[in-house]
């Protein structure tokens, strides 16, 4: 049996054979039972949580478009997705046959965020068409069609991130993060060169008090948003996996590739390209959790967020679903929701719902699908 939370268990194991080995024949009978209930009780997995299909969609691209960003409404009622060769759909999960398409060619979409009223939806384009843009329901139409309703430029940015009244959208561009009052769509204040290299995830918290930002260099930074300044840095710089590197190669380069805070701001947690899980208290800096996976790898981008009573829903190693961690106990429980490999993924702020982008191949035709989920309030 594999446990779903790594422990430590091998080292256990080792001893326990090295006493079998050595002991007379009766001894070893008990040695060994004893071994084997004591393994049995550390890896018996803990029940799965509980998880409903909303809705499966299929197909969400266009002919030869790569889906690389996706947006799930607060309520988990519509999911939104944008593709590498520009075109934003909205899809509705009690009918997705009919998506709407919202008009124009754009840049590639590297990001996409629903307020929390779900009736304003901001994107991000890559590189060359560097611009926020919002849209919104067209009243004319009765909400059947959504339109533009500002376009900002911003420069080469790479993720959104709305507070929890919707006044405020947090934009990390790849060398500073933006406020942006949502009202008169201006940029409010901005952290400058937060990091010693280029910006790799980031958080709001719900009240916009807090940032939480991620360089390529391995740092993780807790900020007063409103000061900018500032409460704690943490590194995830250093390497997890097991054993000697080769000779003559170098240290990989570490860094958190998604990150977290909590709805108060009082935890901070981040996965690493490697596939480690941290936790850490903000106002000590006391390090609440550290798991690292030999098997696991880099998370799917938007696959971390805590829960309202203190758990994290997190990506399984594989990156075949999700699993809910409690930092506390430090367990862990799959989430078992289909059997597809995830590319990115969005959750509600309350961690309730997610929604993920899965991959299918047929021949040389790749077609992307979506799955919307529903986690049961408990997580029973």
């Amino acid at each position: 049996m594999r446990p779903d939370w790594a422990g430590g268990a091998t080292a256990g194991a080792v001893a326990a054979d090295s006493q079998i080995e050595n002991a007379e024949p009766r001894r070893v009978v008990l040695v060994a039972i004893a071994a084997l209930a004591i393994g049995c009780k550390r890896e018996a997995p803990l029940p799965p949580v509980a998880v409903t299909k909303v809705a499966d969609i299929i197909e969400v691209n266009t002919s030869g478009g790569f889906v690389d960003s996706i947006a799930l409404a607060p309520d988990g009622s519509v999911a939104a997705t944008g593709q590498r060769n520009g075109p934003i759909r909205l899809w509705a999960a009690a009918d997705p046959k009919e998506p709407i398409a919202l008009d124009g060619q754009r840049q590639a979409i590297v990001d996409l965020a629903f307020a929390p009223s779900r009736r304003l939806l901001a994107s991000l384009g890559r590189h060359k068409e560097s611009a926020l843009r919002f849209w919104q329901p067209d009243e004319r139409t009765g909400g059947k069609t959504w339109i533009e309703a500002t376009a900002v430029p911003v420069g080469r940015c790479l993720a959104l991130r709305f507070d929890g009244s919707g006044a405020l959208l947090a934009v990390m561009c790849e060398r500073e993060v933006l406020l942006v009052d949502v009202a008169t769509r201006r940029e409010s204040s901005r952290l400058s060169n937060p990091h010693k290299e280029a910006l790799t995830a980031f958080d709001l918290t719900p009240d916009g008090s807090k940032l939480l930002t991620a360089g390529h260099e391995g740092d993780v930074t807790v900020w007063d948003a409103l000061a900018a300044t500032p409460i704690r840095t943490f590194s995830v710089a250093r390497s997890r996996r097991p054993g000697q590197l080769p000779q003559g190669m170098p240290a990989p380069e570490v860094f958190a590739v998604v990150v977290a805070l909590s709805p108060d701001g009082s935890r901070a947690a981040a996965v690493t390209i490697e596939g480690t899980v941290y936790v850490w208290e903000t106002a000590t800096g006391k390090e609440l959790l550290s798991e690292a996976d030999p098997e696991a790898g880099g998370p799917p981008t938007g696959s971390l967020r805590f829960t309202g009573d203190g758990q994290l829903l997190a990506p399984r190693g594989d990156r075949y679903g999700m699993r809910l961690i409690d930092v506390a106990r430090k367990t862990s429980r799959k989430v078992l929701a289909g059997g597809k490999a995830y590319h990115t993924v969005a959750i509600t702020n309350d961690a309730t719902a997610f929604a993920t982008v899965t991959s299918v191949l047929a021949g040389s035709r790749l077609t992307y699908d979506v799955e919307i989920w529903k986690i049961s309030p408990a997580g029973d």
